[in-house]
């Protein structure tokens, strides 16, 4: 009996070592075929891999884009130019130390210039879409900006805190937002609008054709 429970142990024991060399083996056949590929690999292939993985990111950025402007109304994700902004902020009753608004803010640019002119403002940008929202705060913590992204849908914010609201966005959103403004600003306060004017409201100012101020 002790013979043959001491043969089956044997079997046993040396069935595991033939396993736990076959596993050690394929593993590192593995790991080396792995290693290998990385080490053939060239500059010019991790390259291309790179500019296929960023065409693919702004492909899929480029899908959901047109998804939200077509299918959801939202404005297109296009900054506001330098020529525009200092038009704004040279026209624009702004003053630092207000509570300033960017609505649909993509990479905060309005903001960001807001932030060089008035540094005791609280400044705070509302985006909706994840990319536009992602792009400004990886580009606000690169700066070191105080200014404070949210990812909000502009039509569910309160209004009013705000001294100033700026907008870059279409005729649609700001007929939508009309009602907000009249409800939720408070007396004094001022929006700023590219482009596209607040239907059936009279501006108090408009610079160069483009740009409407109203107040509240």
């Amino acid at each position: 009996m002790g013979v043959r429970f001491s043969l089956g142990a044997l079997r046993l024991a040396y069935a595991r070592s033939v396993q736990a060399q076959f596993s050690k083996r394929l593993f590192s056949l593995s790991a080396g075929t792995i290693i290998n590929s990385f080490n053939n690999m060239n500059f010019f292939n991790i390259l291309e891999i790179l500019i296929l993985f960023v065409l693919f990111i702004w492909f899929v950025f480029f899908i959901i884009q047109a998804y939200n402007i077509v299918f959801r109304g939202y404005a297109p994700f296009v900054s506001t130019k330098r020529k525009h902004l200092k038009n704004i902020f040279d026209n624009a009753n702004i003053k630092d130390g207000q509570t300033i608004y960017e609505l649909g803010c993509g990479r905060a640019g309005f903001l960001q210039f807001a932030r060089k002119n008035f540094p005791a403002s609280k400044l705070v940008g509302f985006e909706y879409a994840f990319f536009p929202y992602f792009i400004a705060k990886i580009q606000n913590w690169i700066k070191k900006s105080n200014l404070d992204i949210k990812k909000k849908n502009i039509f569910k914010i309160d209004l009013s805190e705000a001294d100033t609201v700026y907008c870059y966005l279409n005729e649609d959103m700001m007929k939508k937002l009309k009602p907000k403004f009249l409800s939720e600003l408070k007396p004094g306060s001022q929006v700023i609008s590219l482009e596209f004017k607040i239907p059936d409201m009279e501006a108090e100012k408009i610079i160069n054709k483009k740009i409407y101020l109203y107040k509240f």
